[in-house]
């Protein structure tokens, strides 16, 4: 996977941990489907990049400088499939990119529960997810921790298990609800209030 990113003006973007292709105008990219194209609200015509960049590839991702859940969610119905903010860590880069490379979505942490709440308000869960009803009681009791934002450490130490217990219980999920990862799960439930008296 390539990592193609928009050049700035900005010298303090904290993307020094992967190796990058500069550019200045999404047109002049020559990438494949699998590249990842960085892009960055620092430019005015970002909207519009984010769709151009989407039609290049299918991994683009948008820098932020200020956490914005609207800013957010136009970004990912434009087309992007991750969004995280510019003065990240090495580490934080590294692992959106490993995400992408991997089919997944990457939403900060900081905005996780205020975006898995606000998806498919009038979808019931029975049409949604008929899967729901080969879970275990405690891959019930781990999924309602999830639906609930919990961590997997605040999850286990609820149910009184291991972390790693836990862990294993969410790999099951993802796999039983045909889920890549924690966000895919949440955006198939759709919205989460509602659905924890149902498990």
């Amino acid at each position: 996977m390539k990592h193609y990113i928009m050049n700035t003006s900005q010298k303090n973007l904290g993307v020094d941990s992967i190796d990058w292709v500069e550019f200045s105008e999404v047109e002049s990219i020559r990438c494949g489907k699998e590249d990842s194209i960085w892009l960055s609200t620092f430019h005015k015509n970002w909207r519009e990049n984010i769709i151009a960049a989407s039609g290049k590839c299918r991994n683009v991702v948008l820098l932020t400088y200020h956490y914005d859940r609207p800013e957010m969610q136009t970004a990912l119905l434009l087309g992007a499939r991750a969004y995280c903010h510019a003065l990240g860590q090495p580490s934080l880069f590294k692992s959106v990119s490993r995400v992408l490379k991997e089919g997944g979505i990457w939403v900060p942490n900081e905005l996780y529960v205020n975006t898995t709440s606000a998806v498919a308000t009038t979808l019931s869960l029975k049409e949604k997810v008929p899967e729901i009803a080969t879970l275990t009681a405690r891959e019930r009791d781990v999924l309602t921790g999830i639906l609930e934002g919990l961590s997997n450490k605040e999850i286990a130490r609820n149910l009184k298990l291991t972390e790693r217990t836990i862990k294993e219980h969410v790999g099951t999920l993802l796999k039983k609800l045909n889920a890549k990862d924690r966000i895919g799960l949440l955006l198939s439930l759709g919205e989460f209030s509602h659905l924890k008296d149902a498990l």
